[in-house]
């Protein structure tokens, strides 16, 4: 994996925000949280749901069209769209991709 640009300045995603970026086809959505930025992937693996739409609960992202909970450190599945706790359900994690500020854009490392 190699650091590129993502075209986002630091500065447009505010704590509790998110922003999708393409990155060799495929959605990525960047979130911020008090300590730092977090790159997953865009697409939740139960239905599809774009989670650029979602919402961010706590340090978690929900997924819009069927409520599965990903943490957004990690990717790891918090709970999956029926509300089994993990390891039981069937939603396997996001793919998650390190971000980094280099001046006021981000980078991604994918």
């Amino acid at each position: 994996m190699t650091w590129r640009s993502t075209g986002v300045a630091a500065a447009t995603v505010p704590v509790g925000g998110k922003r999708e970026i393409t990155v060799d086809g495929r959605s990525v959505v960047i979130v911020r949280l008090s300590d730092g930025f977090f790159g997953l992937e865009g697409i939740c693996p139960h239905l599809g749901g774009m989670l650029v739409d979602g919402t961010i609960d706590r340090d978690g992202v929900v997924c819009p069209e069927h409520g599965a909970t990903f943490e957004v450190r990690t990717g790891a599945v918090r709970c999956d769209p029926d509300g089994i706790e993990p390891p039981q359900g069937a939603v396997p994690p996001l793919q998650r991709f390190p971000v980094r500020q280099t001046g006021p854009m981000l980078e991604i490392d994918a």
